[in-house]
């Protein structure tokens, strides 16, 4: 039994989802969904600041903080990806400045 899906001593069983992945050469769900996150964040960041889009982007719908553990924000997980994927901090910032005649 040469066959990769009988790895296991001879016996079939469970895969893990990274034997998955390389077998099929697919890429991974979760980054993919954190790329087209990034994507879109950037597509929102370049928006005329009349857009509804950038408009909730940049809303602050809150006058006093709720009680509690503060909630995961949009932006907020937007920045991590961009650091946990491309390694980049303050990438927002320099999107704005690059729009703005400024230097990547």
């Amino acid at each position: 039994m040469t066959n990769s899906a009988n790895t296991r001593a001879g016996r079939w069983g469970p895969r893990w989802n990274s034997e998955l992945y390389s077998l099929y050469k697919e890429p991974n769900i979760v980054e993919n969904i954190k790329i087209r996150r990034l994507g879109w964040e950037g597509h929102i960041v370049r928006m005329e600041e009349e857009r509804i889009p950038k408009k909730v982007s940049n809303a602050n719908f809150y006058t006093t903080r709720p009680v509690g553990r503060p909630r995961n924000r949009w932006a907020y997980v937007v920045q991590r990806d961009a650091l946990q994927l491309l390694g980049i901090r303050g990438w927002k910032r320099r999107v704005e400045n690059r729009d703005n005649g400024g230097v990547l």
